[in-house]
């Protein structure tokens, strides 16, 4: 029977490394399923479950080939109790600060445990490398899921007039970064801090002093854990968040190209530079900085 393209394609999770031969053992409990031979040092198992093909990854990411193995995974991924966090967790993260197209877009997500463990299990991981697709899709999980999500997005125009304020006052992008993380983080705060259980906040570490100092102004410390660290996309909430930022950065900039009536995504850096409104779709320091280099 033909299922339809969308229960045909790949389904790929992440789970902590030290946990691929329990959720091996777990997927071997069943009748469905039989164990086949690794076809790579990288592969930490691989089986056929109901007819589909699960590999499980040394880095701890497993990639199921349908709709019936997806769902053993994240069956397995839900029971399986352990890296859940036992606090509410506020992730934020960021995307576009490194781009000279579009917008900076910051968002924070607050998760429950039981939120967390689901979201790993319906395939929340770190964005960087998502196809554009599966970040719309996951957005859409992570909001409808979600305890509490929050999002930013400063366009080019005011990322530029913003950043050259900063720039006035002796100030740099970590400032205005700190600023972001600090208004979204304290607004999910804000919402969820009267629920009577602990709450940790993680930030993807880009300036630890700065981001503390604006944190407190905001939010009492004394009665959460804040960490920073870097890579901390492998803390759920804050993979969330990537996925968030990274959708409204994406969503931004399919706008600006139906209004400008062209594909934004395919100007050259001398095209965008030549363009007399790239300061509408552009971060013109950015823009400036890569034309020097490759001049």
């Amino acid at each position: 029977m033909y299922l339809g393209e969308e229960y045909l394609k790949q389904t790929t999770v992440k789970v902590d490394p030290m946990q691929m031969e329990a959720v091996r053992r777990r997927l071997l409990d069943s009748n469905e399923s039989s164990e086949l031979t690794a076809h790579s040092e990288y592969e930490a198992f691989r089986l056929i479950y109901a007819g589909e093909v699960i590999v499980g990854y040394t880095s701890g990411k497993i990639v199921s080939s349908g709709p019936y193995s997806a769902a053993a995974v994240q069956n397995v991924v839900v029971e399986m109790k352990s890296s859940i966090p036992d606090s509410i967790v506020i992730g934020s993260d960021e995307a576009g600060k490194g781009e000279w197209l579009g917008p900076l877009t910051v968002a924070a997500v607050g998760l429950t445990p039981k939120q967390t463990g689901l979201m790993r299990a319906l395939g929340v991981m770190d964005s960087k490398n998502m196809s554009l697709l599966r970040i719309a899709e996951l957005s859409k999980t992570v909001r409808r899921y979600a305890l509490k999500v929050e999002s930013l997005l400063i366009s080019p125009e005011k990322f530029n007039k913003q950043l050259e304020e900063f720039r006035r006052e002796g100030k740099n992008l970590n400032d205005m970064l700190a600023w972001a993380h600090t208004k979204v983080i304290s607004e999910v705060y804000d919402t969820i801090k009267a629920i009577n259980d602990p709450i940790k906040i993680v930030v993807d570490q880009f300036a630890r002093v700065k981001t503390e100092a604006r944190l407190r102004g905001k939010i009492d410390l004394r009665k959460i854990e804040l960490v920073q660290r870097p890579k901390a996309e492998d803390e759920i909430a804050v993979a969330a968040a990537s996925i968030i930022a990274r959708e409204a950065r994406e969503s931004w900039i399919d706008w600006a190209c139906e209004k400008y009536g062209f594909d934004l995504r395919e100007l050259s850096v001398h095209e965008a530079y030549e363009h007399p409104k790239k300061d509408v779709f552009a971060k013109t320091s950015y823009l400036q900085s890569e034309v020097d280099r490759k001049s």
